[in-house]
């Protein structure tokens, strides 16, 4: 059930940004200078479906994230409490959680590489995940797919931290809250 909704919700969260982020990167990479001109000359350039340019690419970066990422990090509490011989303390699993967010935005990265590509690519004219792909790999070799893998490593590491130790840890305090108390 958790996959599941995790999975529509990272669909439709992920539809509902994907403009803004298409926004956001055309501005950082100085394609244009204020938000008036990005707007304006992304609908004049591509139309509405330039806003949704690299939804395809940040779905394939974003659904793996979040659903093998809670499978990445659950797995990875019980290799370390079997190492440890107990349970985890809420630091050391805010530190799985780090850890595993961190390897997951990683292994993801070559989508997200892609993705910044294509909606930063020359607008109006026609790109998919494939022909960016191919063009990094001809170009950069297979490394270039995983250009800012450090950095995005050390940026998402805390999310991982945050959302999948906190929700651990907060479904734990509900759990203890909810026990009946012996009187």
């Amino acid at each position: 059930v958790e996959s599941v909704a995790s999975l529509f919700s990272t669909f439709l969260g992920t539809v509902l940004r994907v403009p803004s982020e298409v926004i956001k990167q055309r501005l950082q990479s100085g394609i244009y200078d204020n938000l008036g001109e990005a707007v304006i000359g992304t609908w004049s350039q591509d139309g509405l479906r330039g806003f949704f340019r690299g939804t395809g690419a940040t779905l394939c970066r974003e659904v793996p994230f979040y659903v093998a990422g809670m499978g990445l990090f659950a797995e990875s509490k019980k290799v370390v409490q079997k190492l440890l011989g107990r349970d985890l303390e809420p630091w050391e699993t805010i530190m799985v959680g780090a850890i595993s967010g961190g390897l997951i935005g990683v292994s993801t990265t070559p989508f997200d590489v892609i993705k910044t590509r294509m909606m930063t690519a020359t607008q109006g004219q026609p790109v998919s995940m494939t022909m960016i792909a191919f063009s990094i790999l001809s170009q950069e070799g297979p490394l270039g797919l995983f250009r800012g893998c450090v950095p995005r490593f050390f940026w998402i590491a805390p999310l991982g931290a945050m959302n999948l130790a906190g929700y651990e840890l907060l479904r734990k305090a509900m759990d203890r809250n909810n026990e009946p108390s012996v009187q």
